[in-house]
């Protein structure tokens, strides 16, 4: 049984849908229905969220008894762009690869907000005569997927697939086309797509920025006709012919068979009417030209319309003679077997219904990956009801069997609880009081400092320095200290040396106290580093007396040993200094 979907084309005025067999061999198109699209809701192929709508939708599928939930969306917009390119002669599977790695240079924009399909056209060969294969690109935006997703969610269906009008068009009417080559234009309200299919293959394809609505609001402005509104207007154009044969009614080809009878002043709106589809025309007869240009052995023989404006009566007359080419409405699909199309013309949905047959799938790779993973919700709902029933009655016997064993227990428990109650007291009690000593740990390591052991060791240097030594510079910071000591006498010095190192005889490394320079000065030296110290610090004592100073320099000359020490209070900290 081949699988049913929800086929949709979203217009400016109207909504199509057909419920149809899906990717078919020999489809099968079970109904058909439309509804009005709410102002402000299309714009440009754009959806925009409105609850009105929404509910317009629910109330049509129940009306119409649609139960496939699978929907496929066709679009026309001007953000879809289009490219026919040549490729290889490659097989079918590697032709969307192919695709996505050249993208960059099919498109000048960024491919990122892009999703990529493609239509395989046929067979051609380059000038050198290899074999090409003729593919039209497509790059559809993201944000206008999305827009149509989040519609059939908030209807409560789900989007498998997205296809471009055109390739609907072109799906439906390939087998439709009784001529070699015929053109199927497609007339939206605001714009139209050409599609030239020759040999049940589409050879050309064009875009054209004008539509019918022009002639809806000529007959809306027109003192002539009562009909004010849109769809009142849009009606009207149907059941009277009011769209002239001819523009200019230079040449015809095909009379009007309007028995009515119209006065001077209808007579004058309905040539404004008809002039509001010369834009149209025109574009249409540049595309023929260009056709016929490039192809002039295989001339367009039938017109085929549809869509929007294909409603309005008279216009298949005005194209015939202002295009030249025999042109008629499709009125009907012949090739796919419509189930109940309520009586109405389903000529008018061969878009929708092309939507369903072979859509170019514009759906991101997650959701490709999403829509493999989908299963049938209704059965699945059924078995999980099934195996929830079965597992409820499994857990309230094995429930009633341990709630028994939970109140014996019970039992079992407060019995204890009793029995241990004194020793909760003590266990309390144990655990405030280690609590209180780790405080107590806190701060003494608050109150630890690295150079607590350096008044003991000024204690043992003081005990141990000779009376005549001089502590001549200390400097010390929170983690070291230097000393400079200086002795008149070199034995002293060599013993002072020897018993700073025996206050740590078991300090092979000398980490604690070391003792990095032993240097001789003179007391001249001394004093010109004393001076000189002095200058450095802004001093303005008056220099001695010539007579002082020979007077020194006649005296002799008292040498000094100057000892720098190094102290680590880190490792002070780690030992008490040895009596």
């Amino acid at each position: 049984m081949a699988n049913r979907v929800l086929s949709i084309e979203v217009g400016e005025s109207f909504t199509n849908f057909s419920e149809m067999d899906f990717r078919a061999k020999n489809p099968r198109v079970y109904k058909c229905f439309s509804i009005p699209t709410p102002d402000g809701v299309y714009d440009d192929g754009f959806i925009t969220e409105n609850a009105e709508y929404i509910t317009a939708i629910k109330q049509a599928l129940a009306f119409h008894k649609v139960k496939t939930k699978q929907a496929v969306c066709t679009i026309m917009s001007s953000k879809i762009a289009t490219r026919e390119v040549q490729l290889p002669n490659v097989k079918n599977n590697q032709v969307q690869p192919m695709v996505e790695a050249n993208a960059t240079d099919y498109f000048p924009i960024n491919l990122e907000d892009y999703e990529l399909g493609h239509l395989v056209l046929g067979n051609v060969k380059d000038a050198t005569g290899t074999a090409k294969l003729k593919v039209l690109v497509m790059a559809c935006q993201k944000l206008l997927i999305e827009s149509y997703d989040k519609l059939c969610e908030a209807c409560g269906l789900h989007l498998i697939s997205v296809d471009y009008t055109g390739n609907s068009i072109y799906q439906v009417m390939k087998n439709e086309c009784i001529e070699d080559t015929e053109m199927i234009i497609r007339i939206g309200e605001k714009n139209s797509l050409a599609t030239i299919i020759s040999d049940h293959s589409m050879v050309m394809q064009r875009n054209i920025v004008y539509g019918a609505e022009g002639a809806v609001f000529s007959m809306m402005e027109s003192t002539a006709f009562p009909q004010k509104t849109f769809n009142e207007a849009f009606e009207e154009l149907k059941r009277i012919e009011c769209v002239k044969p001819s523009i200019n009614e230079t040449s015809i080809l095909t009379e009007s068979s309007n028995s009515i009878q119209f006065t001077e002043k209808t007579s004058a709106a309905m040539q404004e009417i008809t002039e509001s589809l010369s834009p149209l025309v025109g574009n249409l007869a540049r595309v023929i030209d260009l056709y016929n240009s490039k192809t002039p052995d295989k001339p367009i023989k039938r017109i085929v319309l549809t869509g929007f404006g294909a409603e309005i009566n008279g216009i298949s007359k005005l194209f015939t003679n202002e295009l030249g080419v025999s042109t008629v409405v499709c009125n009907s699909v012949r090739n796919i077997p419509i189930a109940n199309a309520n009586g109405d013309n389903n000529g008018k949905y061969a878009v929708v219904i092309g939507a369903g047959l072979f859509p170019i799938g514009f759906i991101n790779e997650e959701k490709k990956v999403n829509d493999l993973k989908e299963v049938n919700y209704k059965n699945v709902s059924i078995l999980l009801a099934i195996l929830f029933a079965l597992i409820c009655v499994a857990m309230i016997g094995i429930s009633y069997a341990r709630l028994t064993i939970a109140r014996t227990d019970e039992v079992l428990l407060k019995s204890q609880e009793a029995t241990y109650l004194p020793a909760e007291a003590v266990q309390i009690r144990h655990d405030n009081m280690a609590a209180f000593l780790a405080e107590i740990a806190d701060g003494y390591n608050l109150s630890s400092s690295e150079n607590d052991g350096l008044v003991e060791f000024f204690e043992k240097l003081e005990s141990t320095l000779p009376d005549d030594a001089e502590i001549r510079q200390l400097t010390s910071d929170t983690q070291k200290g230097v000393i400079i000591i200086a002795l008149n006498d070199f034995n002293k010095a060599g013993k002072l040396i020897e018993e700073i190192r025996n206050f740590y005889p078991d300090d092979s490394r000398g980490g604690k106290v070391t003792i990095s320079s032993i240097v001789q000065k003179t007391e001249s030296e001394v004093l010109e580093e004393g001076e000189e110290a002095e200058e450095n610090a802004g001093s303005e004592e008056e220099p001695e007396s010539e007579e002082a100073t020979e007077s020194s320099e006649e005296e002799e000359e008292v040498v000094w040993y100057e000892i720098t020490l190094n102290i680590d209070y880190n490792d002070l900290a780690e030992d008490e200094i040895k009596e």
